[in-house]
């Protein structure tokens, strides 16, 4: 029998694990790689040795391949899929299956005319330890199951970034899709379809103007093998993804994300006897599975063991059993019936959801402002809220331009405010936004990579790009936001003012960095050989409402409550509020001084790390802890790392003991010449800096 030829449609994070997973599965080959952005796919087909990339949709449909990967985003799956179902592909889309039960019907009728074979991949269901689980419950040796608890408490990264154009908060029930899929997969797995069921749900939580998040609720429900209640809740801050399935003579429990089993047991002793034995035997299981962990990820780093983190092999597993099913001409176990029966729970969940109590209030102001036009690039952030607001006040009307314009704040909903969809890295997007502007402000980053070729790509050149296209449009000034991440902050002895030079040394310092270095410096360059007004404004650690109070310049964070210190953590840090920073931006804009000069925007008041950390603690109430380090060693455990990487033939930058030291930011900074330059007055009042600095961070 031929291996099956496998396509992926989609090239974005996901498919290099799809990828990765392929080449370690007999019967398969990774045939081709199609996504509209065509530079993309090439890349992932040349890292995976694919031979074939496909620039159309047409092409891939009537490509050669057996079998077809969908891993676009969820809210193209069908027209993505469609295509290759009515051509009588074997399909596997990435969770969810579809947005809707209406959809899965298309694609159920789609596949009954074409025969394709349709299945979802939900690698959960394929999870170490919830396998685990599953055997014991299936050896008898546990009395028969009679109910599942499942707690699935997770932060979300998009919400606590404030990436509101996600299409998981363009709906209500599209946060379920995304994440509640996950542990009902395993609950519809292992107690069968669910028959009914109940839903307690928490009040919402207002992400945008009339825009709820519903980010919490308890569900009761009704499976056919057995009752289950589910505790779902994203935006967490401690993460438990745990299934305890309560039998006649047990408990069987899963922890997923610690990839760990352990069971509840009685022994023939004594209830005092008993409760010990039960608790040493729970107790020799986790340390085992623990410290199992911990060998297999050690091994694998070191290439003497195939990777074998949980994530990793419930992938594997699903690919597996899917293509199992293919080539034994069989149902596969996670089919279209079984992903279009998790979308219908998710309908039937959302259908519970409390609706928003009160929508906030969109500004408006008396009038609609009539001053001159300002194209803000990278508006929607942190730092582009308060520097739209602040245009607005001071009468400029402004034009906002990024890549998602949905779920907006109420200040982008002013009068005066025009919102465009675009990218800093296409010329006819970055044409239309400047086109008519009297001033620009670029606080697009470009995005990020895979590696500091493609950081360098989107960082700097996007910079360039808007240099060049300001000088076109021969708009008055522009300000381009930077970072003091640009700077070589590692030494103590030294003060930093507006002119000193980035980092002489960027190939010693991390990517972001020295990206960051070169742009600032390409930005200045522009100016100087073609004259158009630029002023450089690079803030500091910035500070306020709506950002995370978990800011990298204190340290690395592996979760909230511990931070560990790039030193000690008794420096002063450059503290800058949002507020102040967004003044300084609006001033650059006319201040005639500031022409072709770069300026830090550092705070007057400037807590440590201990400090600072201490602070939030204090006002959020939770057991915050900054652990001081040493550059050199950091430098030494990242050395390790290195080391054993280029040993295992990876190739990775080396770390350099000078990044670490300037990311403590011992140097100290004078602010006199952008205080003047700008007549900037940054807060240097200490109780109004943690009101209006830390303590939003509690409330």
């Amino acid at each position: 029998m031929s291996n099956k030829k496998v396509l992926l449609v989609g090239a974005g994070n996901i498919a290099a694990t799809h990828a990765a997973v392929l080449r370690e599965l007999p019967g398969v080959d990774l045939y081709g790689v199609f996504d509209l952005n065509t530079a993309a796919a090439r890349s992932l087909a040349q890292a995976f040795g694919a031979p074939h990339v496909f620039e159309t949709i047409d092409q891939a449909v009537h490509c050669a391949a057996d079998a077809v990967h969908v891993l676009t985003p969820p809210d193209l799956h069908l027209s993505t899929a469609m295509p290759f179902i009515a051509a009588g592909k074997a399909v596997l889309l990435e969770k969810p299956l579809a947005l809707s039960s209406a959809e899965c019907d298309q694609m159920r009728a789609a596949a009954r005319q074409s025969g394709a074979v349709v299945g979802v991949n939900q690698n959960l269901v394929f999870n170490p330890a919830y396998l685990k689980l599953k055997q014991a419950i299936a050896s008898g040796r546990l009395g028969q199951p009679r109910y599942i608890n499942y707690i699935y408490e997770v932060p979300l990264r998009q919400l606590a970034a404030r990436q509101f154009s996600h299409w998981m908060f363009h709906q209500p029930i599209n946060i379920l899709l995304e994440q509640a899929v996950h542990p009902l997969a395993q609950l519809v797995d292992l107690a069968g379809r669910v028959i009914e069921l109940s839903v307690q749900a928490q009040a919402p939580v207002e992400i945008a103007p009339g825009v709820g998040l519903h980010n919490a609720c308890q569900v009761s429900m009704l499976c056919e093998r057995m009752p289950a209640q589910l505790r779902f809740h994203v935006g967490a801050q401690f993460s438990v993804c745990r299934m305890s399935v309560v039998c006649d003579d047990g408990v069987a429990v899963a922890d997923i994300f610690s990839n760990q089993f352990h069971t509840l047991q009685r022994s023939a002793y004594m209830e005092p006897v008993d409760a010990w034995l039960s608790a040493r035997a729970s107790g020799k299981q986790i340390i085992q599975q623990g410290f199992s962990s911990l060998r297999d990820y050690t091994l694998a780093m070191l290439k003497l063991k195939p990777r074998s983190d949980a994530f990793y092999l419930g992938m594997k597993g699903s690919l597996q059993a899917f293509y199992r099913a293919l080539q034994a001409g069989t149902k596969p176990v996670l089919d279209l019936e079984f992903g279009a029966h998790l979308v219908h729970v998710c309908e039937q969940m959302a259908s519970g959801f409390k609706p928003l109590a009160a929508s906030s209030k969109i500004e408006s102001a008396a009038a609609t402002p009539t001053g001159p036009w300002v194209a803000v690039l990278g508006g929607t952030g942190f730092i582009g809220s308060y520097t739209v607001a602040a245009l607005l006040d001071r009468g400029y009307r402004v034009r906002v331009m990024a890549r998602g314009n949905t779920n907006l704040q109420a200040v982008f909903h002013r009068p005066g405010v025009e919102l465009l969809r675009g990218d800093v890295k296409r010329a006819a997007d970055l044409e239309r936004a400047i086109a008519g502007t009297r001033y620009v402000i670029n606080l697009a980053h470009g995005g990020g990579g895979a590696d500091f070729a493609a950081i360098r790509a989107a960082m700097v050149d996007s910079a360039l790009a808007v240099a060049q296209v300001c000088q076109a449009a021969g708009v008055d000034r522009l300000v381009h936001v930077g970072s003091i991440a640009g700077l070589y902050l590692g030494d103590a002895r030294e003060e930093v003012t507006g002119s000193t030079p980035t980092d002489r040394q960027p190939t010693t310092r991390n990517d972001y960095a020295h990206a960051k270095a070169l742009a600032d410096d390409a930005v200045l360059k522009f100016h100087q050989d073609s004259g158009l007004p630029v002023v450089l404004l690079r803030p500091g650690l910035v500070t306020g409402a709506g950002t995370s109070a978990f800011h990298g310049g204190l340290g690395f964070f592996n979760n909230d409550q511990y931070c560990i210190g790039w030193n000690q953590g008794n420096n002063p840090l450059p503290w800058v509020l949002v507020e102040d920073c967004a003044t300084a931006i609006c001033s650059a804009l006319t201040a005639p001084a500031a022409v072709g000069k770069a300026y830090n925007l550092v705070g007057d008041v400037r807590p440590s790390a201990r400090e600072y950390l201490a602070a939030v603690a204090s006002v959020t109430q939770r057991p915050l802890k900054f652990v001081p380090s040493s550059p050199t060693g950091l430098w030494l455990v990242e050395m390790g790392k290195w080391l054993i990487k280029r040993l295992s033939g990876r190739k990775v930058a080396r770390p350099y003991r000078r990044d670490l030291l300037s990311r403590g930011l011992p140097a100290s900074f004078n602010t006199a010449d952008v205080k003047q330059d700008l007549n900037w007055q940054p807060q240097a009042d200490p109780a109004a800096f943690h009101r209006r600095g830390i303590a939003v961070h509690g409330q």
